[in-house]
């Protein structure tokens, strides 16, 4: 998805994942994905594993958020570096290439859609 955003705009890949990935983290995560969220907020934040699972995992993306957009200061939306929908149907159809992606979740383009408006 990334590759993309930074082949259509002139963004860094950093940037573009940083924007990108709590977004995508928020969508993929349901209770089939949850315990991949837990392992990285226990593991990389610290945080407390005898919380609720759920609680966890919005933990973790939140302490991701804060450490890209508070810590390292960099831009939190796709507005905020010019960067609008239009092109959001030719890139998501792009990173699917036609099809979907498998990950945590599959991805269709309508999802990639669905992430990249989660950016603006």
């Amino acid at each position: 998805m990334e590759h993309e955003l930074s082949a259509f705009y002139d963004i860094t890949h950093g940037l573009g994942l940083a924007q990108r990935t709590p977004r995508f983290l928020r969508y993929c995560l349901n209770d089939q994905t949850v315990s991949r969220f837990v392992r990285f907020g226990v593991e990389v934040f610290g945080i407390d594993k005898t919380l609720k699972p759920m609680e966890i995992a919005e933990r973790s993306i939140q302490s991701l958020e804060t450490f890209f957009f508070e810590t390292l200061g960099l831009q939190k939306t796709f507005t905020e570096i010019g960067i609008d929908r239009t092109h959001f149907k030719a890139m998501a159809d792009r990173a699917c290439r036609g099809k979907e992606i498998k990950g945590f979740i599959t991805l269709k383009p309508e999802d990639v859609e669905k992430i990249f408006e989660m950016c603006l």
